[in-house]
C-alpha cells in the first residue's frame, strides 16, 4: 500500500497525539517536546484545530498558556485546575498546557501532582515543553519526567527533523513542484529540516520571488531579498516574548554573528549598554534555545539560521544603517575578523554614507571586480553601491555602465535598466562616444526582459526619448531598427538597416549595425549579409582576434535556425566565447541529452528574464513543449505554451508547431491546419521565412494524414523558396524530403536521408524517420524500430504509444510486450497526473472510455494509490517509477 495524501509533519504529529487521546488506554499525560519557535506552535495549532473539530470523550478541554501568564504565576494557575474529586465527578476534562518549560521550580512538584491526581479520573494533560530546558529547572523537570514514565503515566512525544534525504520530497509536498538541488541545499542549510522552518521559509519565497516553480520545478531566482520583515511574524514571536532588550540583541547579534569573538562587544556597543549587560541578554537567547554560544572561541550562531535571516529582514532603515556601520567599523579597524565570506563588501552596501564613502567605494569595487568572473549576479549590489557613494560622474558612469553589463550578461534586465537608464538620464555626456549606441542597446533589450513593450514599441514607431540622447539622427535610426528588431518587426527593421547602410554616414554606425543587422536580414531569407560576416570573424580569429560578443550573437542565430554544426565549427574556433542558455538548451537537444535540455530550460525561466523572447528563447520554448508533448505531459507543455505566449515572441510563428501537435494529438485535425496557416501567413506578413519550413513540412504531413493530397506541390513550392533563401541543412532536408513524396524521387529521399543522418539530431531523426513511413520513401521495419528506440531514449511515453500504433498499421513487430504494458501504464499514470479526464486520455491513446476506465481501475489496484491526486503527487516525486 502507497503512502496516504501529503499530511504536513505537524499536522501528523498532532493526529497522532489527537488519536492517543481518542483509543480507550490514552496516557494520563503527553509531553510534547521540541525546539523553541514554529515548530511546537505548528502542533499546538494543529492540535487544538482537531480537537475542536473531532471532540475527544472529555466534557471540556481547558487550555493554559505560561507564556502569557508569566513562570511567577504558573503554580498558581495549576492551583485553579479542578480538584480530582470534580474532576471525577465529570465525564473528564483534557488539560492543554502550553510553554510548561517557564514553570518555577516550585511548580514543578504540583505539576506531578496533578497528573496523578488526573490518573484517578477520566482526564487527561497534554503539555508542551520547548528545548532546551531551563538550566534552573531542569534536573527538576528530567527527575519529574522519570518517575512519572516509570510509574506508566508518561507518553513522550519529541519533534525531530527530517533526513537530509526526505527534504526534497516535502518540499514537493509543499510546492507541488520538485526542487532543483541548489534549492533544497539552501533550504537544508537555513531549517536543518525542520518541517515548519522549511513551511515557513518556502511561504516566504515565494512572496518575495526568491522562487518561482517552472514547468513544476521550483527554482532559486537570484531575486534579493526581502527588504523588509514584518517584526509580527510567526519566525520571531519566540524571541519577541523574552522582551525589548533580548530582541534587540538578537537583531544585532543578527548582524554580527560572523565577526568572531568580537560580537558581544558589537551588541553592547549597539544596545548602548555594558558589555556584562550585552552578554547577559546573549546568554538568555541561548538557555531559552535560540543561540549557540561555542564557548572556546566565544562566537554566537543561530540554531535555526533561517531565523537569523528573518531578523536581518525585520531591521528597520536606519537600524541596518548603524549595525553595519559598527560592523564595518570593527573590520577596517581590525578589532574583529569576519568569518562569513564577503562579509566586509556586504556591510559596506548596508552601511551607505555612515562609513568613508571613498573607502568603501574602493572596497566595493575591488571586491566586485574579483568576484564578477565567476558569480556576476553576487557582485551587483557591491557596485551599484559603489556608484552611489562615487562622486566623480565619469568614474559613477564607468561603475555603473560595469554594473548593467554584468547585469545583462547574468540575466537580470531589471538591474541593467536601472543603471542604463541612471547613464543615459545623468551621465550621457560621459559615455565614450563609441559606446554609446552599445549602452543604447543594453538598454533597450532591458526594456524588453522588463516587459516594458509600451516603450519599446514607442521607440520603435520613431518615438523619442528622454533616456535615449543621440550624437546625430543616424544614431537614432539605429536604435529604432534595433528596437524593431525586438518587437519582431522584422521586415521594418529590415528596410530601415538598408536606409542605413545607404546613408553616406553609414560607415559611421557600421560597428553598431554589424551587431544586429546581418541577422535581422537572415531571419527574413537574405544570407548576402550574414555570410560575409561569418567570413570576416572567422579570418579575424585566425587573426588572432577573440570578437566575443560578434562570435556569440552568430553562433546564436546559427543555433536558433538549427544549423548546429556550423554554429560548433565557429565556437570551436574561439573556445571560450559563452553562449546563452537557450542556446545551449538548444545545442543540448540536439545532442540528445533531453533532460539536461529540460533543465537548463526551467533553470532559464525561473531565474532568467521575466519578460521578452527572442528568437533563441522561442526556440527553446518551442523544444520544451513538444519535449513534453512527446513524454505525455501535455497540461505542463501547455503551460510553458503560455508562458512564452505572454512573453511576446519575437518570432511567434514558431511556437505554432507544438501548439499544432498538441491539437493533432486530441484528433482536431482542422484545429491544427488552422493553427499551422495562421502561422504561415503571421510569419509572411512579417517577411520572415527563418524556421518556415517547419510550417510547410507539418501541413504536409497533415495532408498525408487526411489524405488530402492536392495540395502538397504547393507546399513543395514555398519550401524550395525557404531552402533557396535560408540555405540551411533543415530547410534543404525538409525540401528533399517532400520532394521525394511529391515527384516519386528514390534520389531525393536518399538525399535526405544522408542529410538527416549527417545532422545527427536524435528528436529530428525520430520524428523524421516515421515520416519517411508515413511518406512510403523507405522500409517500415528499420525505421520504425530506430525511431522507436531513440523516443524510449528520450523517454517519450506519448510519442512511443502514438509510434506502436503505426507499427502495427504497417505489420511492424513491437518489441518487449512486458516493457510495453509497463510504459502504457506509466503512461496512463502520466496523463492522469496531467489532471486529464477519461475522454480525453481515450482520444489520446485512441481507444475507448471503457478501456480507459478498466486500465485506471487495475492502475489503482495494483499501485495502492486511492485518487488521482496521490497518483499525480507520486508521479511529480518520481516515487511512482519506484513502486
Amino acid at each position: 500500500m502507497q503512502p496516504d495524501r501529503f499530511v504536513p509533519p505537524s499536522e501528523r504529529v498532532a493526529r497522532e497525539i489527537a488519536e492517543a487521546l481518542h483509543s480507550p488506554g490514552r496516557p494520563v499525560l503527553t509531553v510534547l517536546s521540541g525546539p523553541v519557535g514554529v515548530e511546537l506552535t505548528a502542533v499546538e495549532a494543529a492540535l487544538c484545530r482537531l480537537l475542536t473539530e473531532h471532540p475527544p470523550p472529555f466534557a471540556q478541554v481547558r487550555v493554559v498558556d505560561f507564556a502569557f501568564a508569566g513562570a511567577a504565576s504558573g503554580a498558581a494557575l495549576l492551583e485553579r485546575i479542578p480538584t480530582a474529586a470534580v474532576l471525577r465527578a465529570t465525564a473528564g476534562t483534557l488539560l492543554l498546557l502550553k510553554d510548561v518549560h517557564l514553570l518555577p521550580a516550585e511548580g514543578i512538584g504540583s505539576l506531578d501532582a496533578l497528573v496523578r491526581q488526573l490518573a484517578t479520573t477520566k482526564s487527561a494533560c497534554v503539555c508542551t515543553v520547548a528545548l532546551p530546558l531551563p538550566a534552573a529547572t531542569r534536573a527538576a523537570f528530567q527527575e519529574s519526567a522519570a518517575r512519572l514514565h516509570r510509574d506508566g503515566l508518561l507518553h513522550h512525544v519529541t519533534l525531530r527533523p527530517l533526513p537530509r534525504t526526505e527534504l526534497p520530497s516535502l518540499v514537493t509536498s509543499l510546492l507541488g513542484a520538485v526542487p532543483e538541488r541548489r534549492l533544497a541545499d539552501r533550504v537544508w542549510r537555513a531549517t536543518h529540516g525542520w518541517p515548519a522552518l522549511v513551511e515557513a521559509g518556502l511561504r516566504i519565497g515565494q512572496a518575495h520571488d526568491i522562487l518561482r516553480v517552472v514547468d513544476r520545478h521550483a527554482y532559486l531566482t537570484g531575486a534579493p531579498a526581502p527588504s523588509r520583515l514584518s517584526e509580527q511574524h510567526e519566525l520571531l514571536t519566540a524571541i519577541r516574548r523574552l522582551g525589548a532588550t533580548a530582541w534587540a540583541a538578537a537583531k544585532a547579534v543578527s548582524v554580527f554573528q560572523g565577526l568572531g569573538p568580537a560580537a558581544t562587544r558589537l551588541v553592547a556597543e549597539a544596545l548602548g549598554t555594558a558589555e556584562t549587560q550585552a552578554r547577559h541578554e546573549l546568554e538568555l537567547l541561548a538557555r531559552t534555545g535560540v543561540l549557540h554560544h561555542a564557548r572556546s572561541r566565544d562566537t554566537w550562531t543561530f540554531r535555526q539560521p533561517l531565523v537569523a535571516v528573518a531578523l536581518t529582514w525585520a531591521l528597520g532603515p536606519y537600524e541596518r544603517r548603524r549595525l553595519a556601520q559598527l560592523a564595518v567599523q570593527a573590520l577596517w579597524s581590525g578589532a574583529a575578523r569576519g568569518t562569513a565570506p564577503h562579509a566586509l563588501p556586504d556591510q559596506l552596501v548596508d552601511a551607505g554614507r555612515l562609513v568613508d564613502p571613498a573607502r568603501a567605494a574602493a572596497d566595493l569595487l575591488a571586491h566586485a571586480r574579483a568576484l564578477a568572473p565567476a558569480d556576476g549576479r553576487r557582485a551587483l549590489p557591491w557596485l551599484r553601491a559603489a556608484a552611489g557613494l562615487t562622486a566623480d560622474p565619469a568614474a559613477r558612469t564607468e561603475i555603473l555602465l560595469l554594473h548593467a553589463r554584468i547585469s545583462a550578461a547574468v540575466d537580470d534586465p531589471g538591474q541593467a535598466l536601472e543603471s542604463t537608464g541612471t547613464v543615459l538620464r545623468a551621465h550621457a555626456a560621459e559615455i565614450p562616444a563609441d559606446e554609446l549606441l552599445d549602452v543604447c542597446f543594453v538598454h533597450l533589450r532591458a526594456l524588453s526582459g522588463t516587459g516594458r513593450r509600451d516603450e519599446l514599441a514607442e521607440l520603435a514607431d520613431g518615438g523619442t526619448s528622454p533616456a535615449m540622447p543621440f550624437a546625430t539622427p543616424l544614431e537614432g535610426l539605429v536604435v529604432r531598427a534595433y528596437a524593431l528588431a525586438l518587437v519582431g518587426r522584422w521586415r521594418a527593421s529590415h528596410e530601415l538597416l538598408q536606409r542605413i547602410r545607404e546613408d553616406p554616414g553609414g560607415p559611421r554606425v557600421a560597428a553598431a549595425v554589424r551587431q544586429f543587422g546581418s541577422v535581422v536580414d537572415l531571419w527574413l531569407g537574405d544570407r548576402t549579409a550574414f555570410d560575409h560576416d561569418l567570413a570576416e570573424l572567422e579570418r579575424r580569429i585566425e587573426a588572432g582576434e577573440r570578437p566575443s560578443a560578434e562570435v556569440a550573437g552568430h553562433a546564436g542565430a546559427l543555433v536558433a535556425l538549427s544549423e548546429l554544426r556550423q554554429a560548433e565549427r565557429l565556437l570551436d574556433a574561439t573556445r571560450t566565447v559563452p553562449l546563452g542558455t537557450p542556446a545551449r538548451m538548444i545545442l543540448t537537444v540536439g545532442a540528445g541529452r533531453f533532460d539536461d535540455a529540460m533543465e537548463l530550460a526551467r533553470k532559464h525561466i525561473a531565474a532568467g528574464a521575466p519578460d521578452g523572447c527572442d528568437p533563441a528563447q522561442t526556440v527553446m520554448f518551442q523544444l520544451v513543449s513538444t519535449i513534453q508533448l512527446c513524454r505525455g505531459k501535455l497540461s505542463r507543455a501547455r503551460e510553458l505554451l503560455a508562458t512564452a505566449r505572454a512573453r511576446g515572441p519575437a518570432m511567434p510563428h514558431l511556437l505554432a508547431i507544438p501548439e499544432a501537435l498538441y491539437e493533432r494529438a486530441h484528433g482536431e485535425y482542422a484545429r491544427t491546419e488552422a493553427i499551422l496557416r495562421a502561422a504561415v501567413d503571421e510569419a509572411e506578413e512579417n517577411g520572415v521565412l527563418a524556421q518556415t519550413d517547419l510550417l510547410w513540412i507539418a501541413l504536409a504531413d497533415m495532408g498525408v494524414r487526411t489524405h488530402r493530397t492536392e495540395h502538397l506541390p504547393g507546399y513543395l513550392t514555398k519550401l524550395e523558396k525557404v531552402a533557396k533563401c535560408l540555405g540551411t541543412e533543415r530547410a534543404e532536408f525538409n525540401r528533399l524530403t517532400l520532394h521525394a513524396l511529391v515527384h516519386d524521387d528514390p534520389a531525393a529521399a536518399a538525399e535526405a536521408m544522408r542529410l538527416l543522418r549527417l545532422r545527427d539530431q536524435p528528436l529530428e531523426q525520430a520524428v523524421a524517420l516515421e515520416r519517411f513511413v508515413r511518406y512510403g520513401l523507405g522500409e517500415p521495419p528499420a525505421l520504425l524500430s530506430e525511431s522507436y528506440a531513440i523516443f524510449g531514449a528520450m523517454d517519450a511515453l506519448m510519442s512511443r504509444s502514438w509510434s506502436r500504433t503505426l507499427m502495427r498499421q504497417c505489420g511492424v513487430q513491437v518489441p518487449g510486450r512486458q516493457t510495453t504494458l509497463a510504459e502504457n501504464e506509466r503512461l496512463l499514470a502520466v496523463l492522469v497526473a496531467e489532471g486529464l479526464g477519461n475522454k480525453q486520455i481515450a482520444t489520446l491513446l485512441q481507444t475507448g472510455e471503457k478501456s480507459v476506465e478498466g486500465r485506471l481501475s487495475r492502475l489503482f489496484q495494483r499501485s495502492g494509490y486511492r485518487s488521482r491526486v496521490e497518483l499525480a503527487t507520486a508521479i511529480l516525486s518520481g516515487h511512482y517509477a519506484q513502486g
